[in-house]
């Protein structure tokens, strides 16, 4: 398999590594993948297919699951939150699988593994404080601002282009700076994406950034090849996030639902960025 996951909608994304890195590692006994969304499950289902092609047979599924978490942690290093986000997924995986009583093989093979993603995660971490995290910080920025206003993320409406470019953000070198550095450093390395942000989604609906809008026109999806694909995606993307705690990245992500209480219903560029900034880096 080749370094993308997928061909066509997210080809691009570099976040669809450590997101089913995570979504591997909650295994199938996760209650919300017991029931899953329909589109959250198809996709997941799409993304793990090409991976499981290259296993051999395994002796149940959770088994399989870890082999594919291997091998996807090796198709590229993985950046500081997939490393630390899937080592709490898997404790909090070999907890449940205890109070269920588990079999020991699975348990003695997430013990392991948990000791492997903390281990490289405090390694990486140890490395990275020995690097410029603000310059890497700054070069991660300006890459994602570019793709975006090249029209990278143009399979999605304006809203999810936004939300598609911070998570991006959030799950490389910036996102990395902006959990290991100080509180002052944080506020600076965010400024300037609440202001391009904001910016770039005014100018996708050709309006100034304090130009108000009812919010079916920011969520609205171009017509195109490939339409369910992308909003499948973008709900796979955002299947985390909650209605009431994250209204605004709910909404944008959920197509399939009705927009949260919390989400605005009429709002300027300015406004929706600084949600979708606030509620993926600062909640």
């Amino acid at each position: 398999m080749n370094g993308s996951l997928v061909e066509g909608p997210g080809r691009h994304l570099h976040a669809l590594h450590g997101r089913l890195m995570v979504d591997l590692a909650k295994g199938t006994d996760d209650d919300r993948h017991c029931r899953p969304h329909l589109q959250h499950q198809k996709v997941r289902e799409q993304l793990q297919k090409s991976l499981a092609a290259a296993e051999p047979p395994a002796a149940t599924p959770d088994i399989l699951a870890l082999n594919m978490l291997a091998t996807l942690s090796r198709q590229r290093p993985p950046g500081h939150l997939a490393l630390s986000l899937t080592a709490q997924t898997l404790a909090l995986r070999r907890q449940r699988l205890s109070e269920k009583g588990a079999s020991a093989s699975i348990a003695e093979a997430l013990d392991g593994i948990i000791g492997q993603y903390q281990h490289s995660a405090a390694r990486l971490e140890s490395q990275l404080r020995q690097q410029d995290l603000t310059a890497a910080a700054q070069r991660h920025f300006r890459d994602v601002m570019t793709r975006w206003q090249r029209g990278e993320f143009n399979g999605w409406s304006p809203a999810g282009r936004c939300y598609v470019a911070l998570e991006e953000l959030r799950w490389g070198a910036f996102g990395d700076a902006l959990r290991l550095s100080e509180p002052s450093v944080k506020s600076a390395l965010l400024q300037p994406v609440y202001e391009e942000s904001a910016m770039q989604l005014a100018q996708s609906v050709d309006a100034s950034t304090h130009t108000r809008h009812f919010y079916h026109q920011w969520m609205h999806m171009p017509p195109q090849p490939g339409l369910l694909e992308h909003k499948d995606l973008l709900c796979w993307l955002g299947a985390d996030y909650d209605d009431e705690r994250h209204p605004v990245s709910w909404s944008v992500t959920q197509t399939w639902q009705s927009v949260s209480l919390g989400m605005p219903r009429i709002c300027s560029a300015r406004r929706l960025a600084n949600a979708l900034v606030e509620e993926i880096f600062l909640l």
